[in-house]
C-alpha cells in the first residue's frame, strides 16, 4: 500500500512539475508581449504601437543619457495598432505599469495618426470604442512567471513553451527584458520593397478607409501626458517612415504634426517629428525601422532630452 501511495504520489507531482518549469520556461521567444508583464512596476517608460516596440531601445537610450548624468533606466511597454492605439485599456494598463513613487523619470510617447484613430462608423456616430484586448483584461502587468498571462492570454498550447514544435519556431523576433523587440528579417533590397509594398496596400486598402481620426482617443493621449508628466519628463516622438507610408497618414489626418504641436505647447512638454527621408532611413517593410536605425532614431531622441 505504500509503494501504491507513493507512484500516486509521483503521478501526481508530475504533471505540477512539468507546469511549472513551463511556467519559468517563458522568455523572449515565447510571444512579442509577454516579457513586458513580468517586470517590477516602472520609473521611465516608452508608449507607443509596434512602431515604437521595434524602433526605440531603452540600452541605447539609457546609455547617452546615464553618460550624460542623468540616471534613467527606461522600459519599452509598447504593444501594436489594435492593443497600444490610445484609449482606456491601454492607458489603464500604462498606469498599472508605473511605480506610483516614481520621481524624475524620462517618458517617451511615440504618436502618428493610426494611434489616434478610431473606426470610421464610431467616430461618426460619436461614441467611444469598446476595446476587448488583454491589455483591458490583464490585471497584474508585473507578475514573474506571469501566470495569467499564459493561461488567459498565451494562444498557444503551453506545452509549446516547453517543448517548440521545430517547424514552427519563428527566429525573427526576440522580446528583451527591456521591453524592447528585435527583428532579425531578411533585409535583401527585393525583399524589402515587396514586404513595404504589401503593408502599404494593407493599410490602404483595410485601415484609411475604414478610420478616422478619434476626439476620444485623443483624449486619451492627453491623460496618458497628463498621468506620465506627474512622474517626470515627457517627450511626444513622431518615428519615420517610408515616404509612401507618410501619403497614407496624411490623408489619414493632414493636421496631425500641427495637432500634436498644440498639445505639446498646451502640456509644456516637447514634440519631436523625425523628418521622413527615404536616402536616410531604412525599414523592414515602410513602417518599422529597422534595429541599427532603431538605434539612430534613439539617439536623436537621447540628444533632444538633453537639450533644453
Amino acid at each position: 500500500m505504500k509503494q501504491f501511495l507513493k507512484w500516486l504520489a509521483l503521478f501526481m507531482l508530475l504533471p505540477v512539475a512539468i507546469f511549472v518549469i513551463t511556467l519559468y520556461s517563458a522568455d523572449g521567444r515565447t510571444d512579442p508581449y509577454y516579457l513586458r508583464f513580468t517586470t517590477p512596476p516602472q520609473s521611465s517608460l516608452i508608449v507607443g504601437t509596434s512602431r515604437a516596440a521595434q524602433g526605440i531601445q531603452p540600452h541605447v537610450l539609457d546609455s547617452m543619457l546615464n553618460a550624460n548624468g542623468r540616471a534613467v533606466k527606461s522600459f519599452n511597454y509598447s504593444f501594436a495598432i489594435g492593443y497600444s492605439n490610445y484609449g482606456a485599456p491601454y492607458y489603464e494598463s500604462i498606469k498599472k505599469k508605473m511605480d506610483p513613487a516614481a520621481q524624475n523619470g524620462v517618458f517617451i510617447v511615440a504618436v502618428d495618426p493610426w494611434s489616434v484613430a478610431g473606426d470610421l462608423a464610431t467616430v461618426r456616430a460619436g461614441i467611444p470604442e469598446y476595446e476587448w484586448t488583454f491589455l483591458r483584461t490583464l490585471n497584474n502587468v508585473n507578475m514573474s512567471p506571469n501566470v495569467e498571462y499564459l493561461m488567459e492570454e498565451y494562444d498557444k498550447p503551453l506545452l509549446n513553451i516547453l517543448v517548440p514544435d521545430p517547424r514552427k519556431v519563428d527566429d525573427r523576433l526576440l522580446l528583451h527584458e527591456d521591453g524592447w523587440l528585435e527583428t532579425n528579417l531578411d533585409l535583401s533590397p527585393s525583399t524589402v520593397t515587396e514586404r513595404t509594398a504589401k503593408k502599404v496596400k494593407e493599410y490602404r486598402d483595410t485601415r484609411l478607409n475604414s478610420s478616422a481620426p478619434s476626439p476620444w482617443r485623443l483624449g486619451y493621449l492627453e491623460l496618458t501626458v497628463d498621468l506620465l508628466q506627474k512622474h517626470g519628463e515627457v517627450i511626444l516622438v513622431r518615428l519615420p517612415v517610408h515616404s509612401s507610408m507618410l501619403v497614407l497618414e496624411d490623408q489619414l489626418m493632414p493636421t496631425f504634426d500641427r495637432t500634436m504641436e498644440l498639445l505639446a505647447l498646451r502640456k509644456n512638454v516637447k514634440y519631436l517629428s523625425i523628418p521622413v527621408n527615404d536616402r536616410e532611413w531604412s525599414f523592414t517593410d515602410g513602417n518599422h525601422l529597422v534595429p541599427s536605425d532603431g538605434a539612430k532614431v534613439t539617439k536623436l531622441i537621447a540628444e533632444e532630452l538633453l537639450h533644453p
